[in-house]
């Protein structure tokens, strides 16, 4: 169970229930703005049904930041999907986003099952790569 920028409460048989999921994860100070772009390019390109969600590791954030800052920002920079707050670090790697990763654009079936997960600032062939994993779907 994790909150979303905009305080909304959202379990995992709510984030996989309907179908295939495209989540947007990342750990780095530079992660906002890497997920506004693959946010936007998938927004774009995917096909309608998918459902994009955000997810934001955290863990290591230093104490004096404050956490209404963070929700604020991100509630500025993706207005429309919701990201979940990861305060404690521990859906992310569960989901096997990769730790010092900037973004990552993981693809889950209805069930949670992830299909791949592609890493990097997007790009034309990360975006080709992701829409791949999405026709292989099930």
């Amino acid at each position: 169970m994790l909150d979303d920028q905009f305080q909304r409460t959202h379990r995992r048989d709510d984030v996989f229930a309907t179908g295939p999921v495209v989540i947007i994860g990342g750990a780095q100070r530079k992660t906002p703005d890497a997920m506004q772009a693959w946010e936007r390019a998938l927004r774009a390109s995917i096909p309608k049904g998918i459902r994009v969600f955000g997810l934001s590791n955290l863990r290591k954030l230093p104490f004096f930041v404050p956490k209404g800052a963070v929700r604020r920002n991100l509630a500025e920079m993706m207005p429309k999907t919701p990201v979940l707050m990861d305060w404690k670090g521990k859906v992310y790697p569960e989901l096997g986003f990769p730790d010092g990763a900037v973004v990552s654009v993981g693809v889950f079936t209805a069930s949670g099952e992830r299909l791949g997960l592609v890493t990097g600032e997007k790009n034309e062939s990360r975006l080709a790569e992701v829409a791949a994993l999405l026709s292989q779907r099930r």
